[in-house]
């Protein structure tokens, strides 16, 4: 039998998707574990994409992506954030915000070098470092900081074969938002280290509190020329199914990940980027609808779990996830959240998955119904009682 390569062996199996199969032995289990909308696509994307798969649209696309999905989505950047990519050349269409990393790594990365990663940080980082056999260096985040990155630890992690810097605001598993100060000093510094930096963002329009701000780095003096931004459909329009993100960077950057698109996927489906163009060409009501939805959600968990006995978290500024410190029930994370699901019913990803600053820490994913969200936190309030 032939053995499985070492790249294979030492790539990470995320703890969520673990606590996403042991949870179909409790089939009335809440889930709070899966970082996925709580809503369907709305239908008049469905419609537009199936009209265009009706009327042919089945054929290979260009590597880049379609025209007018890169035109549109360079035109909502624009009016959003006030960011302007060239469309001919400063954008391609992935299959999912994860390509699009994949390739900032390939393109950015050589073999061995280091590239500086958020810890606690999204798990699939890690194992994406390590099949481009690069290492992975954490910047601690500090809970009695929010998980607020800062310049300082940013510059104190850094070594001499640092290349790439990879941000994550807001955060999964932390829900944090960058400083706008910090993150204009974390940009100074990857400009005096020479680093790329590589921004997802694709939980950027989720900010709930009208006094917090979220920015991209890329949006900073000299760093256009130095950033790579991935953003998704998946969240913002509810759409994870459908695989379609991007990269917007300087040409140069961009041409290399087009090249390697042929050999990763080749392209994504044509009829699918024609839906998502119409979503940003004509609007939805399904942002605002979430976001409404997940800021309830998340002040109904953070006033409950400040009710529970042994626990307790931070107010999380975005994305729709919340670290809960369970370290004073005297059990680590993991057995933590395999009690809690086989006892209490309920579904929580142990985060130490995330990295060694979420050891001690579950993470919680609001995007549930509202009478979802209020059962499953009586269940494990009931639970922490019993203990």
């Amino acid at each position: 039998m032939p053995i499985v390569s070492q790249r294979a062996r030492e790539a990470l199996y995320p703890s969520v998707r673990e606590m996403f199969e042991l949870a179909a032995q409790e089939p009335d289990a809440i889930s709070f574990a899966i970082g996925e909308p709580g809503f369907d696509t709305p239908r008049s994307m469905i419609d537009v994409a199936y009209a265009a798969a009706v009327r042919g649209d089945t054929h290979y696309t260009p590597n880049r992506g379609a025209a007018d999905l890169r035109r549109a989505w360079c035109d909502y950047r624009r009016s959003h954030d006030g960011l302007d990519y060239d469309p001919d050349g400063e954008i391609i269409i992935t299959a999912g915000g994860m390509e699009a990393i994949y390739l900032a790594l390939i393109a950015t990365l050589d073999i061995g070098d280091d590239i500086l990663i958020p810890d606690p940080g999204y798990a699939n980082y890690f194992g994406q470092v390590r099949m481009v056999h690069a290492n992975v260096v954490p910047v601690p985040l500090f809970a009695d900081h929010g998980f607020r990155m800062r310049a300082a630890d940013v510059e104190a992690a850094i070594t001499p074969r640092t290349k790439v810097l990879l941000l994550n605001s807001p955060s999964n598993p932390t829900g944090a938002i960058i400083d706008p100060d910090e993150l204009a000093a974390i940009a100074e510094v990857a400009v005096k280290h020479d680093l790329w930096v590589i921004s997802d963002e694709v939980y950027r329009a989720f900010v709930y509190d009208d006094d917090v701000r979220c920015l991209s780095i890329a949006s900073m003096p000299d760093m256009g020329e130095w950033t790579i931004v991935v953003d998704s459909f998946s969240k913002t329009f509810a759409m994870t199914g459908w695989r379609i993100g991007c990269a917007f960077g300087p040409k140069s950057i961009i041409d290399q990940m087009t090249i390697m698109q042929e050999n990763v996927v080749s392209c994504v489906p044509g009829a699918l980027q024609t839906g998502a163009a119409a979503a940003l060409e004509n609007g939805s009501d399904i942002l605002p609808t979430m976001k409404t939805a997940y800021r309830a959600n998340r002040d109904m968990v953070v006033s409950a779990i400040a009710d529970m006995p042994l626990v307790s978290c931070n107010v999380p500024d975005g994305a729709f996830y919340v670290l809960v410190d369970v370290s004073a029930t005297g059990m680590d994370d993991h057995e933590f959240a395999v009690r809690l699901l086989h006892e209490g019913k309920v579904v929580v990803t142990p985060a130490s998955g995330f990295g060694s600053r979420g050891r001690g820490f579950v993470r919680m994913s609001y995007v549930g119904t509202a009478q979802a969200t209020a059962e499953g936190l009586r269940r494990m309030r009931v639970w922490l009682e019993s203990l």
